[in-house]
Order: C-alpha cells, then structure tokens, then sequence
C-alpha cells in the first residue's frame, strides 16, 4: 500500500490546472505515478520526462486534435488516462450561445474521445491499463438550465459505455465516472451554498482507489454528497 502502489506507472490527466483534475494528478504523484497535467493554462510546451512522485505540467488544448497526437506521441508509455478536461456552461436552452454548446462538445467529448484513442493504442500491445473518463451526475439526471453540459456529458457516457466493451479485449479497464456537486472553481460566481458539496481531494482519492485495484473493474460509478444532489 502507500506510496508503492502506483510506482513505475505514467498517468495522464487532462484538465489539471484546477478542481477535481489538479487533485487527482497530486494524489496520484502522491502514490508514486509520474504523472503528466495537460491543461490550457499551463506553459510548457512539450512532456519532456515525467518523474516518478512528480506532476509534469504540460500546455494542451485537448480540443485540437492534432496537439493531442503531439503530445501523446511523446509519451513513451501511457498507463493511465484520466479524461477530465471540460467548460462549464449553464443555461436554458431558449437563451443557450451555440458557441458554449460547441466548445462543451469539442472538448468534453471529441476531445475525451481523441484521448482515449492515443491512450488505448498505447496500451493495447502491453495488454495494461486503465482509462477514467470523467462525466457528471448530468448525464444520468435531469437538471433545468444545463442542457447544453447534459449533452455533452450524456455523449460522453455513450462513448465510454462502448470503449468499456472494446478495451476489455485489450486486458484495459475503463471506468465512467459520474460525481455530483463537488467544490470546484466551476462554482464560482454562482450562488450555491458549497459547504455541503464533495472535496475534490476525497473524490480523487476514490479514483486512486479503483486504478490501484487490478483485480476488479468498477465500470461506472456514481457519487453524490451525503445529501444528496445539491
């Protein structure tokens, strides 16, 4: 257990500047994993060699498709893939910008989906690994104001209800993860009372957990605040 149990394994996650994304690329460094951030906002303009019991932060805009390639070409190995990168836009559909739409597709799901493709061809012929895509309680609830993140999220489920079945060939596990409120940046400007939501490190540490236990294969899991939806 502790810091062994990831070590020697190279994790990927996307969206690690902030929120539940910067907390797991910690918690996982924390196990021992080089891990390597991508995130818009970071600098860094190439992987270089991720270190064990480190975060490399590494500039990507998992919208575009062909950085994404870049960077994963650069990666010698890929053992974990944790899609988490994605906007945050709220609004009824009568008002709803179909730019926001747009952007919430071309990131949480083409994105999510270039990803996952790099990621499995990487693991594939080593016959390891494992893929955490990280979609939302939208996508499996309906909530007023959010069509536009529900569509997004709900593709995103479909795409990893059918990569469970086709990874599974390739001995790679992948995990649909679907969280409820949890105290994010994504909150802030918004009036919700935030004292009763998840903290991101508690979830992260869930997420650790389930890529660290070999011997099963949570395909997806929901989890809500003690109570309930907020």
């Amino acid at each position: 257990m502790g810091a062994a149990r990831m070590a020697g394994r190279v994790v990927v996650v996307t969206g690690a500047s902030s929120g539940l994304g910067k907390a797991m690329a910690k918690a996982f460094a924390e196990e021992g994993a080089a891990v390597v951030g991508f995130a818009r906002r970071f600098g860094a303009a190439r992987v270089g060699a991720p270190q064990a019991g480190r975060v490399t932060e590494v500039q990507l805009d998992v919208a575009d498709e062909t950085s994404v390639r870049a960077r994963f070409a650069e990666l010698g190995q890929v053992d974990v893939l944790v899609n988490n990168a994605g906007p945050v836009t709220y609004s009824p559909v009568i008002d709803a910008k179909i730019e926001d739409l747009r952007e919430m597709l071309d990131v949480h799901v083409v994105g999510a989906f270039v990803c996952a493709q790099e990621a499995l061809r990487k693991m594939a012929p080593r016959r390891r690994g494992h893929i955490v895509n990280v979609s939302s309680i939208a996508a499996v609830r309906t909530f007023a104001g959010a069509a536009g993140y529900s569509a997004a999220k709900e593709a995103l489920r479909g795409m990893t209800r059918v990569l469970v079945e086709e990874a599974r060939a390739y001995d790679v596990r992948v995990t649909g993860l679907y969280p409820g409120a949890t105290d994010t940046p994504a909150w802030d400007g918004t009036s919700f009372d935030r004292a009763d939501m998840m903290r991101p490190e508690r979830i992260a540490e869930l997420v650790v957990e389930i890529v660290a236990r070999p011997d099963m294969s949570v395909e997806e899991l929901v989890v809500l605040p003690p109570k309930g939806v907020l």
